[in-house]
């Protein structure tokens, strides 16, 4: 028993010389990430249950961006130059998914979305100015399918945070946790008797709560929980800067025909884009 007791120790120094100052400051400020997180799952349950196109999206959106540079701030990362054409690309592709309704045009979109986002993320923590579109491609797989391996630490950077700085945990939050779980019983009774007092209220509480029933509950708390370990892990992983930056440079033959082909391909999509500006939005030909 002593034995394991001083393995212990040992284990978690050697641990804690591995570790990276992001993945140092992402357990630190646990008291931000674990509530931020979950705060952002739930505004993503909130904007995209059984709403994942409508007015709500941009919003969701905006928050996703909202929460990343927060996130940053805490983990004292700068936004790197060339961050805001991202964001604005990743905000119009939003506003566009909003305003269509071809489910073609909402899948590039949201794949666009991704790939704008995943890449956003990965240049604030590596240097990607060197980077081709393999690397890009290749790094963001690597970041989407790794970072499961992530899921559990959530708990773990919870139990040493309460382990270890449990002293000075936010109050306040615990608050708001303590308000809501007193505020919810009296909702319900007030809900009750304001129900049996006034039959249009009654009428409109039924219209309102009349598609609330366990598979839906089920659903929302499964996107909530989903997103808020996804999330977390996500940062987790990109905190332990486990994607190698540096290239490997392996081409070995000239690149003049592939940019032949390139350009006569260029040549066509170029002459397809005038195309379509000449006829649809200055109106200079005709449709067939």
């Amino acid at each position: 028993m002593s034995v394991v007791n001083q393995e212990e120790p040992l284990r978690q120094e050697m641990d804690q010389g591995t570790e990276t100052q992001e993945t140092k400051r992402l357990k630190e400020n646990f008291g931000f990430f674990g509530p931020g997180a979950f705060l952002y799952a739930v505004f993503y349950a909130f904007c995209m249950y059984k709403n994942g196109s409508g007015i709500t999206f941009p919003f969701f959106a905006l928050g996703s961006l909202l929460f990343l540079c927060l996130s940053l701030s805490k983990l004292e990362i700068t936004l790197k130059k060339g961050s805001a054409f991202y964001m604005a690309a990743i905000i119009a592709l939003s506003v566009s998914t909003f305003c269509t309704d071809d489910t073609r045009i909402i899948f590039f979109n949201k794949l666009g979305i991704f790939l704008l986002t995943m890449s956003l993320i990965l240049k604030q923590f590596f240097d990607t100015s060197k980077w081709k579109l393999g690397k890009h491609l290749g790094s963001i797989c690597q970041l989407t399918f790794a970072c499961l391996g992530e899921l559990p630490r959530p708990i773990r950077d919870g139990n040493w945070y309460q382990r270890e700085k449990g002293g000075r945990a936010d109050k306040k939050v615990w608050q708001v946790l303590l308000g809501l779980a007193a505020g919810v019983p009296l909702l319900a009774v007030a809900l009750m008797l304001l129900t049996s007092a006034d039959a249009v209220f009654r009428q409109m509480t039924e219209g309102l709560l009349k598609n609330v029933n366990l598979g839906n509950i089920m659903n929302v708390l499964f996107r909530i929980v989903f997103l808020f370990f996804a999330s977390y892990a996500l940062l987790a992983y990109l905190c332990k800067k486990k994607i190698r930056e540096e290239i490997v440079c392996r081409r070995k033959g000239e690149p003049v025909a592939a940019i032949t082909a390139a350009a006569l391909l260029t040549a066509v999509y170029l002459l397809f884009s005038g195309v379509q500006i000449a006829g649809l939005f200055l109106g200079k030909l005709q449709l067939p």
